[in-house]
């Protein structure tokens, strides 16, 4: 964990999928050693359209452990990772464990999904959290951007008065 690295939230979701495409172009870009981190603040499991809901519900904990780990890798194995990047898996709510994973990275990028309504009430948002307490900017990279660090970088947010950049 140090200051030659970017840290980005990893889920399955289309905004996370653009952060890691754009935090993994600007490490290739930089140099700099990526790590995405997936956070999960209580088990679930993945479900296949093919697979019997009776049958799902007697999976052990390990089984859906198993599974949903080996969909997240999928997704962080889509951008082709170099042997030195990682990925990390985490338990806890996704803004607390992003902000304290980042704490001496370079960068932590994080995908900005669309939630308005009542589903920003319920939900909360990682991003607002990441934004207020990082110690280190954060860039925010909204679903369905393509990477473009030499033409376009999405906004940066300074860090926060809790905290400074390494």
């Amino acid at each position: 964990m140090s200051t030659r690295e970017i840290v980005v939230g990893l889920d399955d979701s289309g905004s996370a999928r653009a952060a890691l495409r754009w935090a993994s172009d600007h490490a290739r870009h930089t140099g700099l050693v990526l790590r995405a981190v997936h956070a999960l603040s209580w088990p679930f499991g993945v479900r296949s359209p093919d697979r019997d809901t009776e049958a799902e519900r007697h999976l052990s904990f390990d089984e859906v452990d198993a599974r949903y780990r080996a969909s997240i890798t999928a997704v962080f194995d889509e951008i082709n990772p170099r042997p030195d990047w990682l990925i990390q898996f985490a338990r806890g709510d996704a803004g607390p464990v992003l902000v304290r994973q980042s704490t001496n990275a370079s960068l932590l990028v994080i995908g900005t999904p669309e939630h308005v309504g009542l589903g920003r009430l319920i939900a909360g948002s990682v991003g607002h959290y990441c934004l207020s307490h990082a110690a280190c900017p954060v860039v925010a990279v909204p679903a369905g951007r393509e990477p473009a660090v030499e033409v376009s970088t999405p906004a940066i947010a300074e860090p926060s008065a809790e905290g400074a950049c390494p």
